[in-house]
């Protein structure tokens, strides 16, 4: 299952990146740019979360915050799930130092049905 797992993840972080680099064909210079704002203004919200709230509290890692939900479960694909995993659980990683995402894997080992889970959300 660790394979599905990682295929998933890369699929879901490379379609966020790739969304945000290319302007649409079909969209104006001013919504481009609206859009950019909007990402601009939620990319400092999100370090500035990290930097007061994540930075000196962790997020659990995904199998201890929801036991019950396995790792292919819809669930991490769209609402509270994707949020974490984007907005809280990824955000940490994407913001932390690598002594502290050490640390943080080093307390927190991967869950059997989970591995592969750190080295695809370090990429």
């Amino acid at each position: 299952m660790s394979i599905y797992r990682t295929v998933i993840m890369n699929l879901f972080f490379t379609s966020l990146v790739l969304m945000a680099s290319d302007k649409p064909s079909d969209s104006t210079d001013e919504q481009w740019n609206k859009y950019l704002e909007h990402k601009a203004s939620r990319d400092k919200m999100l370090e500035a979360r990290y930097n007061n709230e994540l930075k000196h509290n962790p997020p659990k890692p995904p199998w201890i915050k929801y036991p019950n939900r396995h790792p292919t479960d819809i669930f991490w694909r769209m609402g509270n799930g994707e949020d974490y995993l984007v907005d809280y659980f990824g955000l940490y990683f994407k913001y932390a130092s690598v002594s502290e995402t050490k640390a943080y894997m080093l307390k927190y080992p991967e869950h059997k049905d989970w591995l592969g889970t750190y080295e695809s959300i370090k990429n």
